[in-house]
Order: C-alpha cells, then sequence, then structure tokens
C-alpha cells in the first residue's frame, strides 16, 4: 500500500473512532387524548398538543417521540383510533407509544403499534418501553426477563438508560406519595417497582430516567389544592422521576429531553396553555416541596 494511502486511510480510522456523538432530542407526552370531562372528546390528539405540532416538526435535533399512554377515550371506537394515526403520521419524529388504560384490550393495541413493550439503543442511548397493565402495574414474567437482558445487554455501550410507561409505577402512598396519578386502576397494592425493580436500577452504574404520562387530566383546582398535578420531577441517586401529561386546562404540557454531545441530559417543560411555552418555568425537583 503506498504511504500516502496508507496515511489517509489511519486519519479515516482516527477520525471514526474519536468522533462524538451528536446532540439530539425526543419528547415525552402524556394523557394525550386531553380532557375527560369534555363529553364530546373530539377526534385525535388533544388540540393544545397538536398546536405545537410544527414547532415539534421544525427542530431539527428531535428525532424520536415518546406517546405515554391514554391516546384516546373510547379505545373501542375504530373512528377514535383513525384519527390518532393520522395525527401521529403528520409528526416527523419518529413516534413510539406506551399502552395505557384507556388504550384498549393488549391484542388490539399491539396490532397497531406493535410489541407494547420493547427496546433499541439510538444514538448510544438504551430506549425502553414497558407495559405495566400486563400485571397489576408489576414489571413481571416475560416483561421481567426481557427488562433484565435489554440492560445486561446495553448498560456497558450506553451513555443513559431512558424507561417509559403509562402508570407513575413508582407512585407509592409513603415513599412518592406526590403528585398522585390520573387513575389507580389495575394496579395492585403491593406492586413491585419499589421491592424489585428501584433496588436493581439503583446497582446499575449508567444515569437511569424513568417517564410516566397518566397524570394532568385534571387540573389543579379540580383535584388537589396543595400540589401540582400535571407534571413531577425528582433525582434519587442515579435515578431521575419524570411524569408529565395534559388535559385539565390549566398547567398542560409536554416536556423536550435533550441530549449533548457528550451523553448529557437536559429538559424542557413546554406550557399547552396560552401563548408562552415557557410559562411553567424550568422542570425542577419538587420532591421535597411535595412531602
Amino acid at each position: 500500500m503506498k504511504p500516502i494511502v496508507l496515511l489517509v486511510l489511519m486519519l479515516t480510522l482516527i477520525s471514526c473512532n474519536t468522533q462524538k456523538e451528536e446532540a439530539h432530542s425526543f419528547f415525552i407526552a402524556g394523557h394525550t387524548y386531553g380532557n375527560p370531562n369534555n363529553e364530546n372528546h373530539p377526534l385525535g390528539l388533544y388540540k393544545p398538543f397538536k398546536d405545537k405540532f410544527e414547532s415539534i416538526n421544525n427542530e431539527s435535533t428531535i428525532d424520536l417521540g415518546f406517546l405515554l399512554g391514554d391516546l384516546v377515550w373510547n379505545p373501542k371506537k375504530t373512528a377514535s383510533w383513525d384519527a390518532v394515526v393520522n395525527d401521529i403520521n403528520t409528526l416527523r419524529p419518529k413516534i413510539h407509544v406506551a399502552r395505557g388504560n384507556h388504550d384498549g384490550v393488549l391484542e388490539d393495541f399491539e396490532s397497531r403499534f406493535g410489541d407494547s413493550y420493547k427496546g433499541f439503543v439510538h444514538k448510544k442511548n438504551l430506549y425502553i418501553i414497558l407495559d405495566p397493565l400486563i400485571d397489576e402495574w408489576n414489571i413481571s414474567g416475560d416483561q421481567l426477563e426481557f427488562f433484565k437482558d435489554a440492560i445486561a445487554t446495553e448498560k456497558d455501550n450506553v451513555d443513559n438508560i431512558f424507561i417509559f410507561t403509562h402508570p407513575v409505577i413508582w407512585w407509592h402512598n409513603i415513599n412518592y406519595p406526590k403528585p398522585f396519578p390520573n387513575s389507580l386502576h389495575y394496579k395492585s397494592p403491593d406492586s413491585n417497582y419499589w421491592t424489585l425493580i428501584e433496588p436493581m436500577l439503583k446497582e446499575i452504574d449508567k444515569p437511569i430516567y424513568l417517564f410516566a404520562g397518566d397524570v394532568g387530566a385534571f387540573s389543579k383546582e379540580k383535584r388537589k389544592a396543595d400540589h401540582i398535578l400535571e407534571y413531577d420531577y425528582h433525582e434519587d441517586d442515579n435515578i431521575t422521576y419524570v411524569s408529565s401529561g395534559m388535559g385539565g386546562g390549566v398547567r398542560d404540557n409536554f416536556v423536550i429531553v435533550d441530549i449533548s454531545a457528550n451523553g448529557q441530559v437536559s429538559f424542557r417543560l413546554i406550557h399547552l396553555n396560552g401563548d408562552d411555552i415557557n410559562g411553567l418555568g424550568q422542570l425542577t425537583d419538587n420532591f421535597k416541596s411535595n412531602k
């Protein structure tokens, strides 16, 4: 091989091996059918959320989106699902869906969106969607084995681990009592997040982010007077908890998650009510003030 060719090849390999990851973003949005008190339940996703689709599509760094359950009010209406799918198809980022308690039986959901729990690696981050509704908010059986295997296989190769569910699986009347979720439907009194899943996650030497979407259906004025229901954020060692949702009409929101080229994670809390998308301020740790 000629020296000049060898030099070019070596420089190319060095460049490939030292190239930094691109900065990129994704969004999470919970309870996206919107207002449970609207008797007419307009077809498709919540209009204040859809009004932000253009801005989402215009942000070139946003390449993924996660709808965290409750896409429709009545899953038996085919027209409702058709409208939701049409809305999803207007979004440029690749959309993934976590099954909510309003999203129908497992077989019907999977016929539209594929496996209700799954994982993938994207730009050096591990993304895992879970379906706690399979077993009363427990991660158990085949799903637990999948979860363990996905983490064991990829944890040493990624910067961050992102986990998505519809139920606020970490809600606990003592460990994490606020904000209260929209619903505790199908929840076992002894669901295994704090006894099994949380200890397992604490042993992983990587930042872990849990996102849930079953909040936001009821405004603070209608349900509770002492704490925010529509979003929450809390850091606990290597685990960060984030809940986000809409439908209450006061602090409707979704969250954009920004990942820098070196794997650092930051959040943007997007307000859906009014003209100021920053009207809710920054997503900050509310846990101490909620206790």
